[in-house]
C-alpha cells in the first residue's frame, strides 16, 4: 500500500491501464487511493499547478453529476511533469472531489466523494481542441 514512489513508472502505467479499461475505470480511483493518495514521497516529487483547463472541465462534470450549479473550492492541482501526469483535490457542495488527469490519453478521472447516489461517483473525461492542453506545456 502507499508505494507509488517507489517505481512511479511501473504504479502510472498500472493506473493508466486501469483507466482505460472499457467498463471498469473506477478501478483506477481504488489503485489511485491505495498506491498513490497516502505515499508521502509520490507527493513530494509533485510540483503545484494551476490547470486552469483541468478545474473548468472538472467544475462542468460535478454540476452534471449534482445536477446543479456549484463552483469548486480550494482546487489543489499536482503536477509530475515528466510522466504528463496532473492530479489533486477540490471541495464542491459539501463533497470531496478527487481527480486525475495523463497528457497522453487527454483522459483523466474525477471521484465525488460521497456521491450523489452512494459513496463515491465516479467519472472518466477527455480533454479535447484547445482544453488538452495547458499552454503552459505547450
Amino acid at each position: 500500500m502507499n508505494t507509488a514512489s517507489q517505481d512511479l513508472a511501473h504504479h502510472l502505467s498500472l493506473l493508466q491501464q486501469k483507466l482505460e479499461h472499457a467498463t471498469d475505470y473506477d478501478q483506477a480511483l481504488y489503485y489511485f487511493l491505495e498506491e498513490f493518495a497516502g505515499d508521502a514521497e509520490f507527493i513530494k516529487q509533485c510540483d503545484p499547478e494551476e490547470a486552469p483547463h483541468l478545474i473548468a472541465v472538472l467544475t462542468k462534470a460535478a454540476n452534471k453529476a449534482l445536477d446543479k450549479s456549484a463552483s469548486l473550492e480550494q482546487a489543489r492541482a499536482f503536477r509530475l511533469a515528466q510522466f504528463g501526469f496532473t492530479h489533486g483535490n477540490a471541495a464542491v457542495a459539501g463533497r470531496v472531489l478527487l481527480f486525475f488527469y495523463f497528457d497522453s490519453l487527454k483522459t483523466g478521472l474525477m471521484a465525488l466523494i460521497p456521491g450523489v447516489k452512494g459513496a463515491a461517483e465516479v467519472a472518466r473525461f477527455r480533454l479535447t481542441g484547445d482544453l488538452a492542453g495547458h499552454p503552459r506545456h505547450n
